[in-house]
């Protein structure tokens, strides 16, 4: 009984020195060494080719902090320590010394400004400059008029110009918002007083961004406030179109009435007719289908809609077609109809025995790959929709056009 006490206290003495014994080789193997992540260090560069408008500056990283830098710029703001929450640029060059562009500033206001770079450590700034943009003329646009299919007028005046030499004036516009004078322009040369220009050359039924400017003889440039206008939408014999959006598309709210291909060429007589019960030539001309394909069809920038624009446009309302009706009974026999969506679709019917105010049939540009045959989609009266292919490229319906 001694002896197997004995022997189990020498087992659990072995056992405890062999534990110590490991936790005081692990206590001796060396430690990883991870680096601690930092920061960037960075210089602001001074500013310079100050304008009214714009300046340059940058930054130089004189340390990356041990890790690679993921972006770097400057950024800007009236207010000191300005940081990228705000007005920023990025500069994608990679190289440790950059510039970049401070741009849409405003005349005769003071701008503070650092450079930025980020790693995994984190964002840094540089140390700040300041800088005052140069004065510029206060510009004003004025309102723009005699809007047509292919030109308007517009024009502005010089509210203020703190001293400064006008060496030109004008308009300049751009499909895009905030033109600039390295877009479209009318230049009307030195002055200060009021003045109005004319944009030509516009495309029809598109919209336009138009600004005053003025140059200054330190080549600042100032520019009234962005204004948006659009075109009237117009074809080849001069008809004048409203246009309405519905979900992401766009349609003539008419149904077309022209006899010119946009290249000129007079459709054939034969291909188009207006429905003798028509009298007043409210409900728009039927055309053959084969005249509809002609590439020179529709004006520039619209075509025939396919089968599937028009389901869309039924999905949209979801089938409730008096949502596409005009509303009251002075082109329908029934007076369900909502015009919610603007659509108005008109009752103009078909020289094939279906009467005025009781449907109307328009063709769609998509033909049926198993007949041959192009779909037509219609609705009546009673705000029913249906379609499919129709008997032949010969027929005659109404058209609506649809934008690209």
């Amino acid at each position: 009984m001694k002896n197997i006490f004995f022997k189990q206290f020498r087992f659990n003495r072995i056992v405890g020195n062999l534990f110590i014994f490991v936790l005081i080789l692990q206590s001796c193997q060396p430690e990883e060494n991870f680096p601690t992540p930092k920061s960037a260090t960075i210089i602001t560069e001074a500013v310079t080719a100050i304008t009214g408008t714009s300046a340059t500056s940058g930054g130089q990283i004189s340390s990356d902090g041990g890790f690679k830098i993921s972006t770097q710029g400057v950024c800007w703001d009236t207010i000191q320590n300005p940081t990228i929450g705000k007005s920023f640029s990025i500069d994608t060059s990679g190289k440790s010394e950059f510039t970049s562009e401070l741009s849409g500033l405003s005349g005769g206001t003071t701008y503070y400004v650092r450079a930025y770079s980020t790693n995994v450590g984190g964002i840094t700034y540089g140390n700040e400059e300041v800088f005052t943009t140069n004065v510029v003329p206060l510009m004003t646009t004025t309102e723009v008029t005699q809007i047509t299919g292919n030109s308007a007028k517009s024009g502005g005046f010089i509210t203020e110009t703190f001293g400064a030499q006008i060496t030109d004036r004008g308009i300049c516009w751009s499909i895009k918002i905030n033109p600039s004078v390295s877009d479209q322009k009318v230049s009307l040369g030195a002055g200060e007083n009021s003045f109005e220009a004319t944009m030509t050359n516009l495309k029809s039924g598109t919209p336009y961004h138009v600004r005053s400017y003025a140059i200054t003889s330190e080549g600042d440039v100032s520019y009234g406030k962005d204004i948006l206008f659009e075109t009237q939408l117009v074809d080849f014999d001069g008809n004048v179109y409203t246009t309405v959006e519905i979900g992401e598309q766009v349609w003539m709210v008419q149904n077309f009435i022209c006899t010119t291909y946009n290249d000129g060429t007079p459709i054939d007589s034969n291909d188009y007719t207006w429905n003798t019960a028509d009298i007043n030539q409210e409900y728009g001309l039927n055309y053959r289908w084969t005249a509809t394909d002609n590439p020179n069809f529709a004006p520039e920038g619209w075509h025939v809609p396919t089968s599937d624009e028009w389901l869309t446009l039924f999905d949209i309302v979801d089938g409730e077609v008096n949502k596409l009706k005009e509303s009251g009974t002075d082109h329908w026999n029934s007076d369900n109809g909502t015009n919610e969506t603007g659509f108005t679709a008109l009752g103009s019917g078909h020289i094939y025995g279906q009467p005025l105010k009781t449907e109307t049939t328009w063709w769609s540009s998509t033909i049926d790959s198993g007949s041959g045959n192009p779909y037509r989609w219609a609705m009546n009266d009673n705000g029913e929709f249906y379609g499919g292919p129709w008997n032949g490229t010969g027929f005659i319906f109404s058209v609506r056009l649809i934008k690209d």
